[in-house]
């Protein structure tokens, strides 16, 4: 049965979100239907991270399994004939039978945009800050960010989570005058951790916080010691890193499961990707 994986881009404005939700207008919901249309039978998607309403991608990774023989070099161009402007497979391409794009992924990579100045056109992609940004004091706050710690501060209060860790690998930011870029990669993410992040740099932006203070706040695991959670239209979920050879897998007892069931251990889970 073929296994197939696909790179997808969408402008999440419109869109409750990644994962299906009946009789609201999900990503996940959009390309499913898609894919049933094109396959002529009804397939389950699984994803490397769930974003929030509002959140978009340039290159969010799924798979699918099949009982169609398919052309991966032609099914991009016939999906995204039959799929809404807002979503666009990039990519597709048949993986092994195990990959999972979850499970297997080793890291995510979120960019966060930030506007210097109001714009009409353009406004739903990046988040205009009206206050005066100390951009060297945010560089300096968002190092305290890397490595492994405990980000119960930084994810929504409602998230249960077994031990809260995250390994943030990369922290970098770009600055062209006109957009601030803050690009984050970890190896998980907590439900709104990008968000509540940037909010808390940007309370240090503007000299509401120090930057000293941010390891006070990730040792107190306390959501109300965080700054606000940004709004979700500046996050792009960047791209998703897997291991070369995509077979060192971690969830076994999954593997089997399908995309309802899955559904039903990651919401008991609670410990998902979703900004």
């Amino acid at each position: 049965m073929p296994n197939v994986k696909l790179v997808l881009e969408y402008d999440g404005s419109n869109f409750c979100g990644w994962q299906y939700q009946p009789k609201m207008r999900t990503v996940q919901g959009e390309v499913e239907r898609a894919l049933k249309i094109l396959l002529k039978e009804k397939v389950g998607l699984y994803v490397a991270g769930r974003t929030d309403a509002g959140v978009h991608a340039y290159g969010q990774i799924s798979n699918f399994h099949t009982t169609v023989a398919v052309d991966t070099q032609i099914m991009p161009r016939k999906l995204n004939g039959i799929l809404p402007h807002d979503v666009v497979v990039k990519e597709a391409e048949i993986v092994p039978e195990a990959f999972h794009a979850r499970y297997d992924a080793v890291s995510r990579q979120y960019v966060y945009v930030l506007s210097r100045h109001p714009v009409a056109v353009g406004r739903g992609y990046a988040y205009f800050c009206k206050f005066p940004l100390d951009l060297e004091e945010m560089k300096s706050a968002a190092l305290h960010f890397l490595g492994e710690h405990n980000y119960r501060a930084f994810c929504c209060s409602s998230t249960e989570d077994p031990h809260y860790l995250s390994r943030v690998e990369m922290i970098q930011w770009e600055d062209n005058g006109e957009k601030i870029l803050l690009r984050v990669r970890a190896n998980r993410f907590l439900r709104n951790m990008v968000r509540i992040m940037v909010g808390t740099l940007i309370n240090v932006g503007r000299g509401a916080l120090p930057a000293s203070e941010i390891p006070v706040i990730l040792a107190s695991q306390k959501r109300v010691e965080a700054g606000y959670t940004a709004p979700p239209h500046g996050l792009f979920l960047e791209k998703v890193l897997y291991p070369e050879s995509a077979t060192s897998f971690a969830r076994d007892a999954l593997r089997d499961a399908t995309p309802e069931e899955e559904a039903g251990a990651l919401e008991a889970e609670l410990a998902v990707d979703v900004n």
